[in-house]
């Protein structure tokens, strides 16, 4: 009987590259799936490299953008999700595609095992293994054999390499004469960082305390406060039924400034997703430093850099307040809350997540138009927005018009009854 396939999640860095040695060591008969998410600076065909010259059985390159940025990310922009009203989930969504497409990897190529690197202290553990149990139940994903097999919550494992983490691996490595990248000694970045076309996280080592600042971080989508534009520019965002479809570049007079970008209703976000990256990034947008609650209890400090997700996310929110009544916008601000929590813990696959994404597919319906915000050092201001939807009526709100529809004088009646339950709560307040 043949040895089963271990698949290992791989990124061709320091932890993924030693896991694979180590099971290779081991015994396992091992093959490599290197999801390609748009990491800026990446080099996954050297990692593919890597990993044959460790003896793999084989080596893949899945290409998730398109899959990450229409499927996952975009509704969880429409549904204006942030993780504690602050965070704005990119490693936490790209975990769903990525540990989806190692599934479906193994089972073409008769994979049994899934094995990941993510530590027993975060909260990738719980996103890749809940996505692997949930997705095992579906026919199309089902893998004969299957387990799971996670290093760093195995004791052996733990025993040579939990004691002085990437110190240690660094040095496995130079005994095992295995290429080092670039960063896997002490000499590299003082942090840990993820990346992809929706955000780059910089965490741990020298942001481990929270009492200093970030000054450390070398930003790969931003330029620093002092090194952007003295002038700021304006983007008009184009909607479709809550899909932004189109990105104008203009001055503050309104001038266009160069070639934008434009998608078709059917086409891919990706290409509108890369080019607010670079225009944000230029202007410092985007940048989050703050302390998380992990969902295995534990409190985090991660410093984002999310220009593309920051300026659509504000765009589109400016859009909505046209075209929703306050009721609708009113739920949708609380239902937000558990969208981002459920999604940050790998929830996906929930009834109550598709009853969710359900209701956000409808809301959009009505969200087509554009919105323009200003970007300037960091800040990103929605200052004007237009939709064929609107609700507002400008006869009906102005001061200066008198309108058929509106008659003031019946606010005094309305008045009247809306206050009629304070006014007996405060007679009863008098009577305590």
């Amino acid at each position: 009987m043949a040895n089963p396939i271990a698949v290992l999640a791989y990124s061709g860095g320091l932890d993924t590259t030693v896991i694979l040695h180590w099971l290779k060591t081991n015994g396992w008969d091992v093959a490599t799936y290197t999801a390609d998410l748009g990491q800026p600076g990446a080099d996954l065909e050297a990692a593919v490299e890597k990993a044959k010259t460790l003896g793999v059985v084989d080596a893949y390159i899945d290409d998730l953008r398109e899959e990450l940025v229409d499927e996952f990310f975009l509704p969880v922009l429409q549904a204006h999700a942030r993780y504690e009203n602050r965070y704005l989930l990119g490693t936490s969504i790209a975990r769903i595609p990525t540990a989806r497409g190692q599934m479906r990897y193994a089972k073409r190529i008769g994979g049994n095992v899934l094995v990941h690197g993510s530590t027993g202290k975060g909260n990738d553990q719980v996103r890749f293994e809940t996505v692997y149990r949930v997705l095992q139940e579906d026919p199309e994903y089902t893998l004969d054999g299957f387990g799971i097999y996670a290093p760093w919550k195995e004791p052996e494992f733990l025993a040579r390499f939990g004691d002085g983490g990437r110190r240690v691996m660094a040095a496995y490595s130079q005994e095992h004469r295995i290429p080092l990248p670039s960063g896997g000694t002490d000499e590299g970045p003082p942090y840990s960082q993820d990346a992809n076309v929706l955000h780059i996280s910089s965490e741990g080592r020298a942001l481990e305390k929270p009492e200093d600042d970030h000054r450390q971080v070398l930003f790969s989508y931003l330029q620093r406060w002092d090194r952007t534009p003295d002038t700021p520019q304006r983007v008009r965002i184009h909607f479709h039924k809550g899909k932004p479809v189109g990105v104008e570049l203009m001055d503050e007079d309104r001038n266009g400034l160069g070639q934008g970008v434009e998608v078709r209703p059917h086409e891919s976000i990706l290409p509108v997703v890369e080019y607010l990256n670079a225009v944000g990034g230029k202007h410092g947008c985007g940048l989050l430093d703050m302390v998380e609650s992990r969902y295995v209890g534990l409190k985090s400090r991660g410093v984002y850099e999310s220009p593309a997700h920051a300026i659509l996310l504000a765009a589109h929110e400016d859009l909505e307040s046209l075209v929703h009544d306050h009721r609708v916008l009113h739920d949708k601000a609380k239902r937000a809350l558990d969208v981002a929590e459920a999604v940050y813990q790998g929830r996906w696959f929930t009834q109550e997540m598709q009853s969710w994404l359900g209701v956000n597919a409808i809301e959009q319906e009505r969200v087509t138009g554009w919105s323009e915000v200003r970007l300037f050092k960091g800040h990103i201001l929605p200052v004007a927005r237009s939709s064929p939807h609107s609700l507002y009526s400008e006869s009906m709100v102005s001061f200066d018009t008198a309108s058929d529809q509106y008659d003031p004088a019946k606010s005094r009646g309305f008045i009247d009854i809306q206050a009629v339950e304070q006014q007996a709560q405060m007679r009863q307040k008098r009577t305590l």
